[in-house]
């Protein structure tokens, strides 16, 4: 092998470790959400998006400049970005944060809740600001030792706003399940998936 070879053959090593080592949650493709759960989602989540529906989604006060720049993510049953509040219980607002701005709260989510993440919102190409949840009607439960979460879901914590949230009756999709906006800080994203689903 002469010396060429041996740099191309380091640089293809070292370009496959850092994409398998990069935990990069799934963006939402052609064929993930229905035209129409695209449509409740951008209602519900009050995003915007640019002429082909697409591409260029915003959030917020896009008048005054005080928006955000939104990647919209898989469907939650057959491509879920899961994520999990943290141990305290959060506020899912139906808009997200701007200057000013008075948000109404959807929903106050129980501490530990496991969520499927719909939406990021980004100032800039990287800062995540706030994610658009929804409340998932199971968990990982106490066989699972300290933090790891399992295949295996249990029934969540049932609230009377999440007595209704099941998966529907084709399986496609959740309905009545809580959805909301909430901060970067009061969640933790799971961009490789459950321990149990990898």
């Amino acid at each position: 092998m002469n010396f060429r070879q041996w740099i191309c053959t380091i640089a293809i090593g070292m370009s496959l470790t850092m994409s398998i080592a990069a935990p990069v949650p799934v963006i939402a493709g052609e064929g993930d959400l229905s035209s129409e759960q695209r449509a409740r989602l951008l209602d519900t989540a009050q995003i915007n998006c640019g002429t082909d529906g697409k591409d260029d989604c915003v959030t917020g006060n896009v008048e005054s400049g005080d928006f955000y720049d939104v990647d919209i993510h898989g469907d939650c049953v057959s491509n879920p970005y899961f994520g999990r509040i943290d141990d305290k219980p959060a506020s899912l607002r139906r808009t997200v944060a701007t200057t000013g701005s008075r948000t109404q709260n959807e929903f106050t989510s129980t501490p530990n809740q496991l969520v499927c993440i719909r939406a990021t919102a980004r100032s800039g190409p990287v800062h995540i600001s706030e994610y658009y949840v929804m409340a998932l009607p199971m968990d990982h439960g106490p066989e699972c030792p300290g933090e790891t979460l399992c295949r295996k879901p249990d029934p969540a914590t049932q609230t009377d706003r999440m007595l209704k949230c099941r998966l529907s009756d084709s399986g496609a999709d959740y309905i009545n399940c809580p959805q909301g906006w909430v901060f970067a800080d009061e969640i933790e994203p799971y961009p490789m998936g459950l321990l149990g689903n990898r």
